[in-house]
C-alpha cells in the first residue's frame, strides 16, 4: 500500500460553489420547516466533512454529473485505450456509470476516464503537492451508449472486461461487446424481465454465465457465451421462480461455480445449485426485515452478508442459517449494496440512503471499548464516509488500489476516495491481515 499521508490529499471539486446543492421532494405545509431543517443539515454536515478530509483519506476526488448514477464500477486497467494518458504521476482508469433522468431527458450508460495519483497504487511513491496538481481526477465521459430508460446496473464480464451487461427499470437485459476504443461491436438483447430490474452477476467462475432478477419474481440464468454467437436475441437457459416477491438481488458464489443466493422482498434468502431442482435453503432469515442485497465473502466459502431494509447488515454462516451471526448497526436508512473488500478478508462494507458508506472490521466486533469510544459507534465501525449530500446508490472497491473505493449518489456525485493510512495505522493496520475464526473453518 502506498505510504501516503495527510499533506498528499487532494480534493477535487466541478461545482463552483462550496458545497453541491441538496434538492428534495415537494413538501406538505406541514412539514415544510423539517425538511428545510434537515437540507441545512445536510449541508452543515457536508461543510465539517470536507474540513476533515485531509485526516480521513490519502486521495479523495468529488465529480457532479448532470444526472445521478445508479451504478458505478471499475474497470481494470488496460482494458479500453484513452484519450486521457497516463504521466509521470499518473495513472489512467476507467469507471461504469449509467444516468437517471426521469424521462426528463436521454439515459445512457457511460464509461468515465479519470486520472489516479500513481502514490496512491501498492508500491507508489509519495508526491509533493505540486506533484499532485499535475493529476487531473476529475471524471470526464469519454463514451455514452444511448438507452431507451434508466439503467440500474451496469457490470462487466470478468474473463472479458469489454463484455458489458445492463439492466434497467423496464427489466430490459442487455449485453455489449466494445471494442477497444470503447466503440460497441455487438449488442444482444435477453428476452424474459418485464419489470423493473436490479439484480446483475456474472459468474467469476464460469466465463459468459449471468444473473439476472426483477420485480417480476424471477430469476433467470444465461449462457451468454455459449447461446449468443451470431443471434442479437438471447432466451434463458432456465428460469428461477422461487421467491414469491420482487427479487432484489443476485450474487453468485466466489468459489463455487454452480451456486448462488438472491434475495426478495418476501424476506426470504434462497441459494440455489444451478443443477438442482431445489434449492439448498429457502428460508426467511428474519421476520422483521426484508434484504436489499448480499454478498459472499472472497475469502471464507462459509460468510456472507446482507443488507437489510432495516438499515442493518447481517453477517451469516451458510452451514447454519437459523440465526445470523451478528447484526451490524450504524445506518439509520435501507442499505443499497454490501461489498466485501477484495483485499482484507475482515473488511465488509455497506452503503445506504443515510447518505453514507460504512466500513466495517469483524475482526474487532464484541471488543470491549472505553466510554469515549462508545460514543464513535460500534466497536467493528471501522470507517464512515460521509461526503455525499443524497443517498448512495451504489459503490464499488477498487481490485487494485488497497483501501480505495468509487461511490454515487442522488445528489448526481461521485467520488473516489481511499482511506488514509493514519485511519488505518489508528485502527490497528496490523490487524488486517487475513485472520479466520476457528469456529468457521
Amino acid at each position: 500500500m502506498s505510504q501516503g499521508n495527510s499533506d498528499q490529499v487532494k480534493l477535487e471539486l466541478v461545482d463552483t460553489e462550496d458545497t453541491p446543492s441538496v434538492t428534495t421532494p415537494p413538501e406538505t405545509e406541514g412539514s415544510s420547516n423539517e425538511a428545510q431543517d434537515e437540507e441545512l443539515t445536510i449541508v452543515e454536515e457536508y461543510k465539517l466533512w470536507r474540513k476533515n478530509c485531509r485526516y480521513m483519506y490519502d486521495f479523495i476526488s468529488e465529480t457532479a454529473l448532470t444526472w445521478p448514477s445508479l451504478s458505478i464500477q471499475w474497470v481494470p486497467g488496460g482494458t479500453f485505450e484513452n484519450k486521457m494518458k497516463d504521466t509521470k504521476y499518473a495513472s489512467v482508469r476507467n469507471l461504469l456509470l449509467t444516468t437517471h433522468t426521469s424521462g426528463e431527458d436521454t439515459n445512457y450508460v457511460k464509461i468515465a476516464s479519470t486520472q489516479l495519483p500513481k502514490s496512491i497504487f501498492p508500491g507508489g511513491k509519495p508526491m509533493s503537492p505540486e506533484e499532485l496538481e499535475t493529476v487531473n481526477s476529475r471524471l470526464k465521459i469519454s463514451k455514452k451508449l444511448e438507452q431507451d430508460c434508466e439503467i440500474n446496473r451496469a457490470r462487466y464480464m470478468p474473463q472479458h472486461p469489454r463484455t458489458v451487461a445492463t439492466i434497467n427499470g423496464q427489466g430490459g437485459t442487455f449485453v455489449y461487446e466494445l471494442d477497444s476504443h470503447m466503440g460497441p461491436v455487438k449488442k444482444t438483447t435477453l428476452e424474459h424481465h418485464k419489470e423493473n430490474g436490479f439484480g446483475l452477476c456474472w459468474n467469476p467462475n464460469v466465463e459468459g454465465e449471468l444473473l439476472t432478477s426483477s420485480d417480476d419474481h424471477t430469476v433467470a440464468l444465461w449462457d451468454y457465451k455459449r447461446e449468443a454467437e451470431g443471434v442479437d436475441k438471447l432466451l434463458p437457459r432456465r428460469v428461477f421462480s422461487y421467491h414469491t416477491d420482487i427479487v432484489n438481488d443476485v450474487r453468485w458464489h466466489n468459489f463455487s461455480s454452480s451456486t448462488f443466493g438472491s434475495v426478495s422482498e418476501d424476506k426470504k434468502f434462497v441459494y440455489v445449485d444451478k443443477r438442482a431442482e431445489k434449492p439448498a435453503i429457502d428460508a426467511i432469515l428474519s421476520d422483521k426485515t426484508s434484504f436489499n442485497t448480499l454478498c459472499f465473502s472472497k475469502f471464507s466459502e462459509n460468510l456472507f452478508a446482507l443488507g437489510g431494509e432495516d438499515s442493518n447488515v447481517y453477517l451469516y454462516d451458510l452451514r447454519n442459517t437459523s440465526r445470523q451471526l451478528h447484526i451490524m448497526m450504524g445506518h439509520t436508512k435501507p442499505i443499497t449494496n454490501v461489498e466485501w473488500d477484495p483485499f482484507h478478508e475482515n473488511v465488509v462494507a455497506s452503503s445506504s440512503m443515510d447518505r453514507r458508506i460504512i466500513l466495517w472490521d469483524i475482526n474487532k466486533i464484541g471488543e470491549e471499548q472505553l466510554p469515549d469510544e462508545m460514543e464513535d459507534g460500534v466497536p467493528e465501525l471501522l470507517m464512515m464516509h460521509g461526503g455525499h449530500t443524497g443517498g448512495v446508490n451504489d459503490f464499488q472497491f477498487s481490485s487494485e488500489v488497497p483501501w480505495c473505493a468509487g461511490s454515487c449518489s442522488d445528489d448526481n456525485i461521485v467520488h473516489i476516495w481511499k482511506v488514509s493510512r493514519k485511519v488505518l495505522e489508528e485502527n490497528g493496520e496490523e490487524g488486517y491481515k487475513v485472520e479466520v475464526d476457528e469456529e468457521l473453518e
